[in-house]
């Protein structure tokens, strides 16, 4: 199960990065309005909340295999408002190295008005993917000490 879960952390990477690829390495290019900003929306996650997050990815990497699924479940709920945390100092050393506080104000406003609904909506493809592989076998409920 912490497989899963660990795997599952660095979604919020892997799906913009796979993204990215389609758009930019094979060509291809959506038409449809909805697609495009939600592509957009999936790019500029990558590109603004990447470092970041990949930090806080690495840290709960590690965390979830030391713990049972349901305190990972539970920490999957908070993982949102973690990244806002992740987020602000970094939007904070980049208000501050170009000298200008709105830059920082403005940048943390946006990414928490991203970050809580992108957040939730990759918490909640998580919970759909276990409950999807769990109903199909594919995952197996292991222990670990927490």
């Amino acid at each position: 199960m912490q497989t899963f879960y660990g795997c599952a952390v660095w979604l919020p990477i892997a799906i913009p990065a796979l993204v990215a690829t389609a758009v930019h390495a094979a060509g291809w290019s959506p038409s449809l309005s909805p697609v495009v900003k939600l592509v957009q929306l999936l790019l500029m996650s990558l590109m603004y909340g990447g470092l970041p997050y990949a930090a806080l990815a690495a840290w709960a990497t590690w965390w979830i295999g030391r713990r049972l699924e349901p305190a990972i479940r539970h920490g999957a709920l908070q993982a949102p408002l973690w990244m806002v945390a992740a987020w602000l100092p970094f939007t904070a050393v980049i208000g501050g190295l170009a000298g200008r506080a709105e830059l920082f104000l403005g940048l943390a406003g946006l990414g928490i008005l991203v970050i809580l609904p992108l957040g939730y909506a990759y918490v909640t493809l998580v919970f759909l993917l276990r409950r999807w592989l769990g109903r199909a076998g594919a995952l197996s409920s292991s222990r670990a000490a927490t």
